[in-house]
Order: C-alpha cells, then structure tokens, then sequence
C-alpha cells in the first residue's frame, strides 16, 4: 500500500520534512504497520505550462521537429527543438526552461541541437517522474483551464515521499490513506480532521431509478447505488492526477478518478456505471456454469458457481468485487451514472477471483474484509468528489440493500491484565485514553472497562486483542528493560513421549535415520500394498490434489522414501518413522514404522546386504529397551504385502504389537533398481506398555546356580514361546538360554532339536543334585504333554 506524505497531511498534521518523514516511518513501524520502503518524489523547478504555435521539421534531422512555444502572454516564443510524434500546433504543454530542475534531478539547458539552438525542452510524464514510461510529450486537456506561463511546482505535488506499507491481512483499515492517517492521530494523540462529505441533491431519490435484489445476503452483507445526472467527462485536477501516480494509479478520467481516489482514500472499492446501459434492477446472484461474461480488460471470461455477479434485467455487467464488465462502461459522451457501493463476502470475492484467474486492486481490498458499515460513508465522500469534478446533479439518497446491519461489538477489557500480558502498569484513564484515541468506546465500570469495538476495527475480537493495542499506542519502545530470567520448569514428559525418545535413542544407536513425510495420504503406495480406502479420513478442502487424504498407515510414506533413495542412487540405508494415522473408526493413533532396504550402512560389513536377522537383531534391541519381555513371533494372518514364509506378527500376552517382513515378490518391480526391503509397523501405545515399569530390586545371590543342558526334540510346528514357557514354570530356574536350533534327517521329518541352558538357584540353601534332577524331571514331564522329548 503506497501513501504519499503530502496527501497523509491533509487529515493530520504532520511534520512533512526529511527528519519528520523518517521519525514518523520509525513510529508506524514500531507500532506494527510496517513501512517496507519510503521514496522520494524529488523536486521540480523551471518548468511552467506553455503553448506550441507551431510546429515544422527540423532541417537536419528526420525525426525531430521544431516548435515556437509561448511561455507567456506578453513574452516572445521560443524555438525548442523536440522528438515526441505527437507534438502539435495549438497544445498546451509542459516546458522546461533553461536551468529547469527535472524529478531526477536532471537540469535542463540552452544547447544545440544538429545544428539548431533549443532553449529549453518540451516534457513527458516520464520526464516529470510521473510515470515509467510515456507514449509522447503531455498535452493538457483544455478542461484543466491552466494558463499560460503557470508553474507546475504549484499545481502538482512534488518534494514529497511515498510510503510503501506492508498491511497485515487483518487490517483492511490500514490498507488507506485515511485508516493511516487514523493511525498516526492516534499514536501521536493528534485531532483527525474529518472528511469533506458536503453534497448538493436533488428531490429525485436514487430509489426511484434503480431496484436492488440480493439472492444470498451471506455473499453480499449490503449492496447501495447512487445516481448522478449531467456529468461531464473530462479530466482530473493535475494534483488529483499526481496523487493517483504516486499511490501506483493511473488517471483515467474524472468520474474513474473520482472511484479510485476514494478507494485509495477509505480503502472502499467502488463502480461507477454508465447509467444509460444499465437496466431497472441489479440482482447479485452466484454464476452458472458455462456463462460467459467479457470484461473491461476485453477477455471473455467463463464463468462458474463460485463466481458472484452483478446483473441486470440483461445479463452479467460486472464481477462482484473483482471488474466490472464492457457494457456499462463509462464513455466520454456518458452523462447519467450509477454508482456501485457494496460490500461483498470476503471468502466470495477470493473464490470469484480464483475462478477466474483475476486479480485487482479491488478484489484484494475485499479478500481482506470490508465492514458494511462504511457503504455509506463511502457513498457520500465519493457523490462529493464526482460533483465537484464533473458539476453534476446528485439524485437524493442510496438505493441501499441491507437485509442484516451489523452491530458493533462489545469486549469486556479487566485493566489488571495488562501488567501481567505487556510488563507495564499504565493507569485506568490512560487506558481510557489509549481507546478513545483509536475510535473505541471506553466505560469505566468497578474494576472493568466496557468497550465498544468501531466497525472498522474487524480485527479486535477478543480482550488480548484490544490489550495490545494499549501496547502499541503506549510505544513498544517504551517498555520497561530486563534481563531475561530462566523459568524453572515443573513437572516432565509423559509417558508416551519420553518413550519416544527412548525409541528415537534406541534406533539411531543401532544406525537407523529418523524421517519425517507429511500427513496424507500416499495413494499409490497405499494402493499398492492393498490397504483399504473405504476408512480414509478425507480432506474436504485440500490445498493439493495429493493432500485429499489423511495417511491410514506410516507404511505408504516410509516405501516412498525408499523409493526416492533408490532412484537417485543410494545403495541402502535404514530408516524409521515416528508418526500419527488416521482412519474412521480407529480414529488417531501414534505408529512407529520403518525400512531396511540395500546394502547394510554399518561399518566393516563390506558390501552385505540387509536381511531378516539384522532386521530382527535391531527391534529385539528396541524391546529390551522398552522392557518388553515374553515377545513371541506368529507367522499366520500376514498382510498381502509382505512375503508370507520371511515375515511374522509381534504377539505379546494375546496382543499383536506390530509385524515385520520381507516386502513380498510382486512389489519388488515397482522400485528403480532391484533391493531386498524390510518393513516394520507397530501401534505405539501397546509397544510402550511394559515401559516405565517400576523397577524390582532383588539381593545379590547367596547361593551358588547349578547349570544344566537340555537337549530336545519337538515337533516343527510348535511355537518355541510354548516350550520356553514349560521350562520356566519350573519354581527354582533361574534363567533360561536357547542356544541351538537344529532341523534335518538327524532329527526325523516333522521334528526339530532345541538345545537350551537352564540355571537353578534357591535363594536359601543350596540345591543339591536330587533337588536339580526332581526339577529337570517336572519339566520333563510338562515338556511331554507338548510332544516334547530329550535326545537320546
């Protein structure tokens, strides 16, 4: 947003000098309406309005000419030679004199040109720093009434600095001249001058001319028109001209002016129409699918049902809040207008925009939110500055739909909130102060103050709010120095996170990297190991076709992981996830997941690939880690994804903790270079059941153990978790350690051979040799219930 200082000055009073421009930058900036750049203007001397009386070829140069310009009534012309094709006779122009000043500081001189002496130059915009670049010189309309000899310097506004406003999205008051100057009356406790709102009307009232129809009042708040009769097109004021090129528009005609001056001025968009094309009744309605709408940028435009528009009895003659349309343009033989004044939905103009791929001035002020309430105050600075311009007829009142006004809205504010949120103390009056200053409603009430909130304000929503305003208008720079002081934190992590860490300090110990994806949903992965879709989370609007979906499994993301490793080159690697899922019925859950893939990353291991022992070594180093005993292995259910001989369920007391296994045959081809790959998943929560479980101290044994092996036979299809399970029944063992698995024809067909060492210990008395023989023959006979014997 682009204000010039001199135009900020006509409603505050403002110091307009170099050292005021740059204090009052730093102000606004230290109170949070940044200024990203200030731009000098620069300066203009010497260059006064002339008159071209004639104009004849130069005699050394094909495309220059020579022109007798006069200066002055009484003054004889002088001879300027000049280049520009739209030099002629009889035009009013501006002329630099010899020793004029030009904006960039260029100076001016009497010097030859091919031979002929020129004495001064005939000038463009781009010349005058009006605009970059020009077409020509600058022929003045004759409805501007300069005269002769008359100083430029006077009639524009030069030496003065633009300031270039980053305005938060919440802050549509600030994206205007008239919100800055707002600000700086209240930072600076200065008197705001008010606007000159003065109209001459007729009897006639606009109402009678023109019917508004509102089809969704949530689309459009309030829609108003105004009717003038009697303008006369023509151009702006040269200072209203330069205002507008400095603020970053171009001039376009009084009526256009007029519109755009005051949208730069209140930050309300308006539309001025020719009222001759435009029928009995507007109607703001939503478009429809295939209708085609030209604008005044001369593109035909297809429209949809997230498109809003203006119509009337005809058609679409604008669209609502972004550009209005070819037919209602304001021409230079228009005489009667209709003036559109409305507020529209925020989210409905960034629909209408993005459907149609336009964005203006217009659309981006109403993306922001406009209140309603400032229809009329627009309306009425905007019929003000049309009459005074083009001397026309303004017919009495709006045409004015507003099926819900809005009311204003009151925050209770307790001021002793403010010490403990900002570190300063101001007193209730200065608070009251602070509000009144900024348009607020203040009533001390006991130990509260009641505010009631300006409807420009759309920001102030809650009591944080309006106590940083107090903040800001008290001077940021104003508050009290300290060293920071270290809180002392209460209390630690819960359980589930400090189990995380466990688990993150476990894996990466064991030369596992730690990845990260996003949230949703990788279709094709998930399509391609066979998880389901019909319990998908679905997103309603997603910022992304990819992002249609929250992910159902960490399983998708961690195999496209891999699989980016793999297409750019890298050789192995294995990582892990730490992550939520989603789905209907289960709702969001943690996971942990993660892939061997490749070669192996450890040192010293050569060219090995990862296989299921390395893969199971590292996740039986994670349960000892998470004290989880009793893991046993079930190899039946196995998901379709994985290779049904080399992959198994993680079971422990009845519950399924995750699973483990190779990725199965027919996924391998979907990676760019061939790879064994490895995959785990668990659900967090039963994977840290066991954690944190009180620690059992016991004293350190008295007795010395008595070792035994035992070597048996069992059949092939018998979980080892049930024969560990007879042997540990046993009262006096102590541990229990399977060392040997043996299958072949020493053993027989359908058998396999389990050589295990025990330990017995009493923590009393010493075991004696009958004790150790009784024990081993209780298990013995609970081994054999299992068809579990000793080898002979």
């Amino acid at each position: 947003m682009k204000v010039p200082v001199r135009w900020l000055a006509d409603y505050v009073d403002i110091d307009v000098s170099e050292e005021g421009i740059e204090r009052l930058a730093e102000r606004l900036t230290l109170a949070g309406l940044e200024v990203e750049e200030v731009t000098k203007t620069g300066t203009l001397q010497g260059v006064i309005v002339g008159r071209v009386l004639a104009v004849r070829p130069h005699p050394n140069a094909d495309r220059l000419q020579l022109c007798d310009v006069q200066v002055g009534e009484n003054e004889e012309s002088l001879e300027i030679v000049c280049g520009a094709p739209n030099v002629v006779a009889d035009a009013l122009v501006p002329v630099a004199l010899d020793g004029a000043v030009l904006a960039g500081g260029f100076r001016i001189e009497k010097r030859k040109v091919r031979g002929v002496v020129s004495n001064g130059m005939i000038c463009s915009k781009t010349e005058l720093g009006l605009e970059d670049q020009s077409d020509g010189i600058w022929i003045f309309e004759p409805e501007l009434g300069l005269e002769l000899g008359q100083d430029l310097t006077a009639l524009l506004e030069f030496d003065d600095a633009i300031f270039d406003f980053k305005v938060a999205s919440n802050r549509p008051d600030c994206a205007s001249v008239y919100g800055v100057a707002r600000e700086v009356a209240a930072i600076y406790d200065l008197p705001l001058k008010p606007l000159d709102l003065s109209i001459e009307e007729t009897d006639e009232p606009t109402g009678g001319r023109v019917a508004i129809e509102i089809e969704n009042p949530s689309d459009t708040p309030r829609y108003a028109a105004r009717a003038f009769d009697g303008v006369r097109i023509g151009p702006s004021p040269l200072r209203i001209q330069h205002r507008l090129l400095k603020a970053g528009m171009r001039p376009r005609g009084n009526v256009i002016d007029a519109t755009n001056y005051v949208m730069l001025e209140l930050g309300q968009p308006l539309h001025p129409f020719d009222a001759e094309d435009i029928g009995r009744t507007i109607t703001i309605r939503r478009g429809r699918r295939g209708e085609i709408f030209r604008t005044l940028d001369d593109v035909d435009r297809e429209l949809s049902e997230e498109t809003l528009l203006i119509t009337d009895e005809r058609g679409a003659i604008a669209l609502a809040g972004v550009m209005g349309g070819e037919r209602g343009e304001i021409q230079p033989t228009t005489n009667r207008v209709l003036l559109e004044i409305a507020s529209f939905h925020s989210n409905a103009v960034r629909k209408s925009s993005r459907a149609v791929g336009l964005r203006t001035e217009a659309s981006q002020r109403f993306e922001r939110g406009l209140d309603p309430e400032g229809v009329s105050l627009a309306a009425d600075r905007t019929a003000h500055w049309i009459q005074k311009l083009t001397g026309c007829q303004v017919l009495r009142g709006l045409a004015d739909a507003y099926p819900t006004p809005s009311e204003a809205r009151e925050i209770r504010f307790r001021p002793h909130r403010v010490p403990d949120l900002l570190g300063i103390s101001p007193s209730v009056d200065e608070i009251v102060g602070i509000f009144r200053r900024l348009d607020i409603e203040a009533t001390p009430e006991g130990d509260d103050i009641y505010t009631k909130i300006p409807f420009h304000r759309p920001d102030l929503q809650r009591e944080v709010d309006l106590i940083e305003e107090v903040g800001r208008i008290y001077g940021y720079d104003r508050f009290p120095s300290a060293s920071p002081v270290m809180a002392l934190r209460i209390g630690r992590k819960d359980r589930i996170e400090r189990g995380k860490d466990r688990i993150r300090e476990t894996l990466v110990s064991a030369g596992m990297y730690e990845i990260l994806t996003d949230g949703f949903d990788k279709r094709d992965w998930r399509v391609a190991i066979g998880l389901p879709n019909d319990d998908l989370i679905t997103v309603r609007n997603p910022m992304a076709a990819t992002q249609n979906a929250l992910r159902p499994s960490l399983l998708p993301g961690v195999l496209g992981v891999v699989e980016s490793n793999l297409s750019v080159g890298v050789q192995g690697g294995m990582v892990f996830e730490l992550g939520r899922v989603f789905s209907q019925q289960e709702g969001e859950r943690d996971h942990l997941a993660g892939a061997f893939f490749g070669r192996t990353p450890r040192a010293r291991h050569g060219k090995d690939s990862v296989d299921l022992p390395l893969a199971r070594g590292v996740l039986d180093r994670l349960f000892d880690a998470l004290l989880l005993e009793d893991v046993a292995v079930d190899s039946t259910s196995i998901p379709p994804y994985l290779h049904p001989g080399r992959s198994a369920r993680f079971v422990r007391d009845g519950s399924i903790l995750g699973l483990l296994g190779e990725i199965a045959p027919h996924l391998v081809d979907r990676f760019p270079t061939p790879a064994q790959v490895y995959l785990f998943e668990f659900a967090l929560e039963p994977l840290l059941n066991a954690f944190e479980t009180p620690i059992r101290y016991a004293d350190v044994p008295k007795h010395p153990a008595s070792r035994r092996d035992l070597s048996l036979t069992a059949p092939s299809g018998l979980p080892e978790s049930q024969i560990r399970a007879a042997i540990a029944s046993e009262p006096t063992l102590e541990s229990i350690l399977l060392y040997d698995l043996y299958e072949g024809k020493q053993v027989g067909e359908g058998r396999k051979s389990l050589t295990y060492e025990v330990a017995f210990r009493h923590p009393e008395r010493t075991l004696t040799d009958a004790d150790v023989h009784e024990a081993a023959a209780r298990i013995e006979k609970r081994l054999g219930t299992l068809d579990v014997h000793l080898r002979s």
